[in-house]
Parts: structure tokens; sequence; C-alpha cells
């Protein structure tokens, strides 16, 4: 499983188990630190029969992931479907309580307004666990048709991998929001890709010296 849009798909995908980084474009990511508070805007909806849906900032992506249990930040797509072969499949099989099993993880593009500067784009990446903050917004989307016509205040808790985000959504907006000069990243660039010939090198860390295939997510 790839990179999946729209809820319906989101949720097909979410209720079976899974089977078993930056895709090389500059990308800001969203950077919060333990206990700092922002207000943000999701820019991306997650479902293009919204009424707010604007193929220009398009849709959140869920993706399949794999990651190195050992290296949080060496994470990629799973290929087993698109090449019909992965190494974290194969890792996962071969060491099954090693944490190498793929899981989905959430991305989108959210306009970050920290009142230290600007407001600037940002990309938030998030896993979609039963405590995820992931699954507000998708019971917000279902319940009102929309994640992007409001403000939402998002403070971070904890660091690393023992992270979690609390979201909490302001009224929704009297008027249209002006979206002029806001320019979200391709998600689906953003995602780490990594050709099966090459990904066991990425996941251990091998790869060619002067070379680094990490991914700046935080978490």
């Amino acid at each position: 499983m790839g990179v999946i849009k729209g809820l319906k798909q989101m949720e097909k995908a979410l209720e079976r188990p899974s089977v078993s980084g930056e895709g090389g474009i500059k990308v800001r990511w969203l950077k919060l630190d333990d206990g700092q508070s922002s207000k943000v805007r999701f820019i991306n909806e997650l479902d293009e029969d919204s009424p707010n849906f604007d193929i220009e900032r398009d849709l959140a992506i869920v993706v399949s992931e794999h990651t190195n249990p050992k290296d949080y930040k060496r994470k990629a797509v799973c290929t087993v479907e698109s090449e019909g072969r992965c190494f974290g499949c194969e890792m996962a099989r071969k060491e099954p309580k090693s944490g190498w099993r793929a899981r989905f993880r959430f991305y989108t593009n959210l306009l970050v307004d920290d009142g230290l500067e600007d407001p600037y784009v940002a990309v938030w990446s998030q896993g979609v666990g039963k405590q995820s903050a992931f699954n507000t917004l998708k019971e917000y989307a279902i319940d009102t048709g929309s994640i992007s016509n409001r403000t939402w205040r998002m403070k971070r808790n904890g660091s690393g991998t023992d992270t979690t985000y609390i979201i909490l959504p302001g009224d929704p907006d009297t008027e249209k929001h002006d979206w002029a000069g806001v320019e979200p990243f391709n998600l689906e660039k953003v995602v780490r890709e990594v050709a099966y010939a090459e990904q066991e090198s990425f996941y251990l860390g091998f790869e060619a010296a002067g070379t680094s295939n990490t991914t700046n997510i935080d978490w």
C-alpha cells in the first residue's frame, strides 16, 4: 500500500491490518518544542467531497511506511505493492517482534502562525494509532465535512517517539478564507520512496560516503 487519498480510501486501508522522509525535495517540517503551542490552519482537506476542497490545495495523504526500529528517522514507503518486494516487509517476517512492521502515517500541509514570524507553510507528519491527533481530524471531517475552514490550536507534548499532539478546533470561518499566496508542498513528493535495490543500505545506514537519506521528520 503506497499513498492513500480521500476519506473512503483512508477508512478502507485503516480497517485492514498492515501486510507486514522526505522524498528529495526541500520541505519545511513543523517544529514545535515540548510544551509549545501554535495556531495552525489545515491547508489540505481529507476528502474531495468536502465543500472546502480545492484542487490547488489538494488532499492530505496517508502512507504505509516502514521504520528502522533502532533509528526512527529512517522511514520510507512500503514497496511491496509497487515493486512486489520490500526490505521492511522482509525484516518484519524475519523478526516479527522487532518493530519493522509497516505502519500508516498521515501527512498534511499546515499554515502555521506561531507569533514568532509571519505565517508559513509546513508539513506535519503523524502516526495514525488510537491516540493520534489524526483521529480527531478524521472525526471532524466526517461530522462537519471540513477541517480547513477554521483555525486550530496545536500543542506538542514530549519528544522523539514519545510525542503526542493535542489539537483544538476554533470557530468555523464566517467568510471564505483567503488562500492567495499560500503554496503547499506536494505531499506525494515529500514522502520518501526508496527503490528496493537501495532499501537495505538506506534503512541500515550504510549509504555511500557523503550521502544522507535520513529524513528531517521530528516525529
